[in-house]
């Protein structure tokens, strides 16, 4: 082999740009000194025309795919992942959304004010993000401009952070400083781009006179906006009959003030309704799904195949930290057990391509990362799977990644078990604190542990970035 040429050997998952997913039980794939893909194939194929000999191209340590990409999540809520609903009781009036966030979440961002507790947040999310194959996202940072260009500054260029405004409903210590927002605004992206994201917390925090002048900020920077849109019904209720009673719906708030024309990333999208979708549909606005926060805070589960029919982008995303984990793995299985017998585009191709092409897409780095072609980025994970064997499938390799059988996938198409029932119920109307949410809660957290930290290592531009300790779980 060439000394400009780098390569690495082993199963291949390749989820492809327009639909599908490759697959090449014995691959290759090929870098140049540049850190850019130069070939990919099986390695009969590519070995015989770039003269790659056997012994000297290293095998891979698991299933060979993209580098993972998380287009929402919240980085001051890293460290208390999984704690996000604690002691908010069983049916907190306004539903348990906004009681996590008065109990656990807004303290945990206040926090964040101070840079050296920001400094150690960011670096701690960025190394248990990085050990789940993740390398890029859309994060929410706080109110703070001095916490959010720490962020920016600490975390892979990949990775875009949102300023947050609030102005509402919140502690007096997460209140926009409205007076400088224009200057923090200006200063962030004049040193950092696109990667600033002007962020509506949601409408519930944010009156329209700051939504407004956010929205101007973002078309002044040539900036992009996200927001939460229709998570729970309590919230949506709330926000349409008691803050914005003129403004038709919730995403007609954002309408109204301007948001949906700054290409949003709107997150959760559960309990919209068809003339909602159509606005959505109309825009540039793409959707993250969060399946496993949906699940864990009884929110619902998103309408998979309205918001596909009507040809809105959408991700697989952890919602960091109302999931106890940044593993993105789990995020795939919550999918497929959610939609199971409901939709038939829940496949497990289709959740691998929603946490890699998809999102790529969507954050705009689909020349870059997703997928594996030349002129890509050498950039890689390998994942350990539970096959004895190389899986003889596409299929069959990501079942083995997410620790699934077909079997334990068609048990969740039933709705004679109790754990199916209660996603019925979660589809239908949102569950309550209760034997079913409790059942799919202790599912969703076993799942978590088992498919935390399967990454075995990280290249990026074909410089190894994470190499799991061999202590760590295979």
């Amino acid at each position: 082999m060439s000394a400009t040429l780098q390569a690495i050997r082993g199963p291949v998952l390749n989820p492809l740009p327009a639909a599908g997913v490759g697959w090449l039980p014995d691959g290759v794939l090929v870098g140049d000194d540049r850190g850019r893909i130069v070939a990919v194939g099986a390695w009969d194929e590519v070995a015989a025309r770039l003269n790659l000999a056997a012994a000297g191209v290293p095998r891979s340590a698991g299933l060979i795919l993209p580098p993972l990409l998380d287009a929402h999540i919240h980085i001051p809520q890293h460290p208390i992942r999984g704690r996000f609903a604690d002691d908010v009781g069983a049916d907190p009036p306004g539903g348990r959304l906004l009681a996590s966030l008065e109990r656990n979440v807004f303290p945990a961002e206040g926090r964040c004010e101070g840079p050296a507790h920001a400094r150690h947040v960011v670096a701690a999310f960025a190394t248990d993000t990085l050990a789940n194959g993740v390398v890029g996202g859309a994060a929410y940072m706080t109110v703070h401009a001095r916490a959010t260009r720490i962020a920016l500054e600490q975390l892979a260029d990949t990775w875009s952070v949102g300023l947050v405004l609030m102005n509402g409903r919140c502690p007096d210590y997460l209140r926009t400083d409205e007076p400088a927002l224009a200057a923090d605004v200006a200063a962030l992206a004049r040193d950092h781009g696109r990667r600033l994201i002007v962020t509506d917390r949601f409408a519930v925090s944010v009156d329209t006179p700051l939504r407004t002048l956010g929205v101007a900020l973002a078309k002044r920077h040539g900036l992009r906006m996200q927001t939460h849109l229709d998570e729970q019904r309590a919230e949506k209720t709330l926000i349409e009959d008691v803050l914005y009673p003129d403004a038709g719906s919730y995403t007609g708030v954002y309408a109204r003030d301007g948001l949906l024309d700054c290409e949003p990333i709107l997150a959760h999208c559960i309990h919209v309704r068809t003339e909602e979708i159509d606005m959505i549909a109309a825009t540039g606005s793409a959707i993250a799904h969060c399946p496993v926060s949906n699940t864990l805070l009884g929110s619902g589960v998103m309408p998979l195949d309205a918001i596909r029919a009507a040809g809105i982008p959408h991700a697989l995303c952890t919602d960091v930290g109302a999931s106890p984990t940044t593993s993105l793995f789990c995020e795939m299985a919550q999918f497929l057990k959610v939609h199971a017998g409901r939709s038939v585009a829940a496949t497990p191709e289709e959740a691998v391509r929603l946490v890699t092409t998809a999102p790529a897409r969507i954050l705009g780095l689909d020349d870059r990362l997703g997928t594996f072609a030349p002129g890509m980025e050498y950039s890689f994970i390998e994942v350990a799977h539970d096959s004895a064997t190389t899986p003889p499938t596409a299929r069959a390799a990501i079942l083995s990644l997410l620790r699934m059988t077909e079997a334990e996938l068609d048990a969740w198409r039933r709705a004679d078990d109790p754990q199916t029932l209660a996603v019925r119920t979660l589809r239908d109307s949102g569950l309550d604190w209760g034997l079913g949410l409790q059942a799919l809660d202790a599912d969703v957290r076993a799942t978590a542990v088992r498919l935390e930290h399967r990454v075995r290592r990280v290249t990026r531009q074909g410089r190894v970035v994470f190499t799991a300790p061999e202590s760590s779980p295979r």
